[in-house]
């Protein structure tokens, strides 16, 4: 039989657990509620930024469903009905998308085997085109035959609406600045070959300082140095997807301490669309952090109606968008 002393002794042991129990529980869910009132309560919105940047992604393209891409996944393949006749990375989808509102136009480079830029997306010419092979192993007379329209198709392949449109319209960089000398772009390096960016550093040269300000660069912040040692007046828009993951953590403590290192803001923040309602303290707490922090905000996939109207109203520095042919004369409206 326990003796009395010991049942009182076990009650208080279980007593004073409960307590801790009731009172960490208590804590936290106190921490829970202030944390969430800090961060979802509803806040004035920041001043409008000094300048908005609207970019169209490859200028006017032909678009597909962007979810469970992979590195290999041929697009050209799965694109939605066309409503438009322009090809990704083109001169004619380039002034289409400025003669839609675009104020920077994102384009992609490989090297070619002969030193030029090719203005191209794809790791290899296999998806879009009548060709096989890695683009950056071709020469420039090599690409300027293919049929760059020749892989596309919205119904699993029953029909290919562009083929035999394509023919010779691959451009290079030299002929896209030829073209738009004083357009903005945002040049996507494909590859990680520091060849790549010493000839656009090359082709650069030719420009005036106001024409090479215009040209943002999105590599690493390594290769990005390398053509800047060479035209100083190069711009870097975007971290890369590792700069930005070795960031994130700063993004998401900016929201307390309204700090941000230099490292983490010389470039902008490119948020998904789809993930704004997750984002802490999203809209007026965040970009009050932002602005706080010197921190440009820009949010990209920015393509239906739906997604432009969840942004009205809203001091960003720009979006992206893969449709520019829609949201361009919205943002007129």
């Amino acid at each position: 039989m326990q003796h009395p002393a010991n049942s009182r002794q076990h009650r208080k042991f279980w007593h004073r657990l409960r307590k801790i129990f009731f009172f960490i529980l208590a804590s936290v869910t106190s921490f829970i509620l202030v944390l969430a009132l800090y961060l979802f309560w509803p806040r004035p919105l920041p001043p409008y930024a000094e300048s908005f940047t609207l970019i169209a992604h490859r200028g006017v393209s032909q678009t597909f469903p962007l979810g469970n891409l992979e590195n290999d996944t041929c697009t050209a393949k799965i694109i939605y009905p066309p409503t438009h006749p322009y090809l990704e990375n083109t001169i004619s989808s380039i002034q289409a998308a400025f003669d839609y509102g675009a104020d920077m136009v994102e384009i992609d480079v490989h090297p070619t085997t002969d030193n030029q830029l090719a203005v191209f997306h794809d790791w290899t010419i296999d998806c879009r085109t009548n060709g096989q092979g890695i683009t950056h192993e071709q020469n420039i007379a090599t690409l300027k035959q293919l049929d760059i329209g020749y892989g596309y198709t919205a119904d699993d392949g029953q029909t290919f609406p562009f083929r035999g449109q394509g023919i010779g319209l691959m451009p290079t960089f030299d002929e896209v600045m030829a073209a738009f000398p004083n357009r903005q772009f945002l040049v996507d390096q494909k590859d990680t070959f520091e060849k790549t960016v010493k000839l656009l550093a090359e082709s650069l040269q030719k420009y005036s300082p106001q024409q090479r300000r215009n040209i943002h660069l999105f590599s690493t912040d390594a290769r990005y140095e390398i053509a800047k040692a060479t035209v100083p007046e190069l711009q870097k828009l975007f971290p890369t997807r590792r700069e930005a993951k070795a960031c994130a953590p700063q993004y998401l403590s900016m929201v307390f301490s309204g700090e941000i290192s230099k490292a983490c803001r010389q470039c902008a923040l490119g948020i998904p669309s789809k993930v704004l309602p997750y984002v802490p303290g999203w809209p007026g707490l965040f970009l009050t952090k932002a602005q706080e922090a010197n921190l440009k905000v820009y949010v990209i996939e920015v393509d239906t109606p739906e997604a432009f109207a969840q942004l009205k109203g809203l001091p960003l520095d720009g979006i992206i968008t893969n449709r520019i042919e829609v949201i361009g004369p919205m943002l007129k409206q």
